[in-house]
């Protein structure tokens, strides 16, 4: 099989970062800053200093231009008894106008969210059948590992919804694996279900003071601290996810407040915005919780599920790969030239999800994200768990060229349709191999459904399909 061209396979993921994190802990100057992120800050017109600290007192309307903290940074005695620091991190203000601010926590809501997302369904995928239990069927709730993606998926609708609501476009880009947010002691990647990853998940998802041992007030909450803080290592720093949205909703009440007659009646935002952050801090929590402590029902009785070894049969997780791509030319790629056909075929149902979705969250059509979520929960779905199962993986590779690429609503229809026009080739290339439960046509339901939605959209002759070779 010939890898792509270079007109047909966008710029490798390592080369695409685009990591815009500015959140430390509490006046602590980040240590160790390389030159490299240094000129990255400047070129995006950050003044540095405002960029490794965090800042008391910046009350509404405030000015980025300040001076860092004074504080003493607090020391973290070592060992399981000093407890995991919790206390909240202060998200760094960019912008004195209320709107111009809360669009953008908006858009970094919404990469936190689609990235939880994309990494709890990984995790998911790479769970035994032996625990169906912990991952579940695919319905909203707190108390399996789908339920929680569905609810992640739920919250960056809404993030992107209010978005539109303040006039602006909704967002559905992402950082790249691995994602190293500033604000925390430890990478985030695509990665399968372990001890490792729940703890990264739960100290994510955590509301302030869970993690703290001097808050714990039962011997299980005690153990739990003491187990995420070995797991994670002394000195973990906040949590981002509540601290993002107190500044979100702060800012949204900031705005309101000015009585701007331009904009909509952005209150019952408010309440929807606690509604994200109680789910997480919460329902998220406490799944995650049990998962890592090996007590949720779904391990059916067996507490010793993490301390099996990886290669007993009972041992949670098939050991897929770490950031797995289908991109040509990564030290990551698939090797194996039908594997990498269907994780891109994989990737081809994840960008159509995410451009529909964003047509979607545009133009206010639930049918649009009907269609979004049907190719989520159809090919997308099968192609995972047949990739997961056979040790290989759903890559989720970003899209260089985004899910809007176009100049005109008329433009990125028909970028859609060929898209789906490239999905139905890869498709019939691939046939007998594609998983027994693949829906078949899929692509062209979707085609069919978005003609009768939009007369303007019109299947344009596709050129030769890139996998063509290598594939007999």
């Amino acid at each position: 099989m010939n890898d792509h061209d270079n007109r047909s396979n966008p710029v490798p993921p390592n080369l695409r970062k685009t990591s815009r994190r500015r959140v430390t802990e509490e006046g602590t100057p980040r240590k160790n800053v390389s030159r490299r992120e240094l000129l990255r800050l400047a070129a995006q017109g950050a003044a540095v200093p405002a960029a490794y600290f965090v800042f008391g007192g910046l009350g509404a309307g405030a000015h980025a231009a300040v001076m860092p903290s004074t504080e003493s940074p607090k020391r973290l005695r070592s060992g399981a008894a000093s407890g995991v620091a919790s206390r909240p991190g202060r998200i760094v203000r960019d912008f004195s106008d209320p709107y111009l601010e809360l669009v953008r926590l908006l858009h970094e809501a919404a990469e936190i969210e689609h990235s939880l997302m994309i990494q709890y369904l990984y995790c998911a995928f790479s769970v035994k059948p032996t625990y169906q239990g912990v991952v579940g069927s695919g319905s909203p709730n707190t108390n399996d590992l789908l339920g929680v993606c569905i609810q992640e998926m739920q919250h960056l609708g809404k993030v992107n919804q209010l978005l539109v609501a303040l006039g602006a476009a909704p967002t559905l880009i992402r950082e790249d694996f691995p994602y190293e947010p500033e604000i925390y002691p430890f990478r985030f990647n695509l990665e399968p279900m372990s001890r490792a990853s729940l703890a990264k998940y739960a100290w994510t998802e955590a509301p302030i003071g869970a993690t703290d041992m001097r808050n714990a007030k039962t011997p299980a909450d005690r153990a739990f601290c003491i187990e995420l803080e070995r797991a994670l290592g002394a000195g973990a720093r906040p949590n981002y996810v509540g601290s993002l949205y107190d500044a979100v909703i702060a800012t949204l009440e900031e705005l309101i407040a000015t009585r701007d007659k331009s904009l909509p009646d952005l209150k019952p935002w408010v309440s929807a915005l606690h509604q994200i952050k109680q789910d997480g801090e919460l329902g998220h929590f406490e799944f995650f919780k049990r998962a890592f402590m090996g007590t949720h029902q779904g391990f059916g009785g067996r507490a010793d599920v993490w301390t099996r070894p990886l290669s007993d049969p009972l041992y949670p997780a098939q050991q897929v790969p770490t950031n797995p791509t289908a991109y040509a030319g990564h030290e990551q790629q698939f090797q194996d030239p039908n594997t990498r056909a269907q994780a891109w075929l994989g990737n081809l149902h994840y960008w159509i999800m995410l451009t529909l979705l964003h047509q979607g969250y545009s133009n206010g059509s639930q049918k649009h994200v009907a269609l979004a979520r049907a190719h989520m929960m159809g090919p997308l779905w099968s192609l995972a768990r047949k990739l997961s199962g056979a040790g290989a993986g759903m890559p989720f590779d970003p899209l260089s060229l985004g899910y809007s690429p176009c100049v005109s609503a008329e433009a990125n229809a028909r970028f859609l349709v060929r898209m789906l026009g490239e999905a139905d080739k890869l498709e019939k290339q691939l046939g007998a191999r594609l998983p027994s439960d693949y829906p078949s046509g899929c692509c062209g339901e979707t085609l069919t459904t978005l003609t009768r939605l939009d007369s303007i959209v019109k299947m344009s002759r596709a050129p030769a399909h890139p996998w063509d070779d290598g594939l007999g």
